[in-house]
């Protein structure tokens, strides 16, 4: 089958459970979790491999927002953008931090057994959380860029140099 012809059937069968579910639309899946590439495979669990699909983002941004928080291990340059964060971006973070640890927790349970509708909440549950933090990712994104903007301009030595 074409990967288009691929694509048109993912999208059919999604609105099947977008239907019995009451969940996003497609476009907006796709848009902010890539979705399509399930499309590629054909399954009897399309409801749970969205969800997998989701919860990998979630987990990417838990390891963003956790490497912000516990510095450690991080690259040289989370260090630059971290002292640019004032108090403020410092408590979006953390909110942020929680609401997606929450995420992630509730997606082991889905790890343990099959339920097509609680695989389809999460999905839902997902999204609200994502919509709902759009704003304070920007932010964060705006102040990352404005402080290793500004770190990168003020330091011309280095290391090598």
């Amino acid at each position: 089958m074409e990967k288009e012809n691929k694509l048109e059937k993912l999208k059919e069968d999604y609105e099947k459970f977008k239907s019995k579910y009451g969940l996003i639309d497609f476009k907006y899946l796709n848009e902010n979790f890539e979705i399509e590439i399930l499309a590629e495979d054909d399954t009897e669990l399309l409801v749970k491999r969205i969800r997998k699909n989701l919860r990998e983002k979630v987990h990417a941004m838990l390891g963003v927002f956790e490497t912000f928080l516990n510095p450690s291990v991080a690259p040289m340059f989370v260090f630059n953008v971290i002292k640019g964060f004032n108090g403020s971006e410092k408590e979006i973070i953390d909110s942020l931090y929680k609401k997606f640890a929450e995420l992630e927790i509730d997606a082991f349970s889905l790890e343990i057994s099959y339920n097509e509708k609680a695989e389809a909440e999460y999905i839902k549950k997902v999204c609200a959380v994502w919509k709902s933090s759009e704003i304070d990712l920007k932010k964060i994104y705006e102040s990352m860029k404005g402080s290793y903007s500004s770190e990168t301009k003020k330091t011309n030595k280095s290391y090598f140099g």
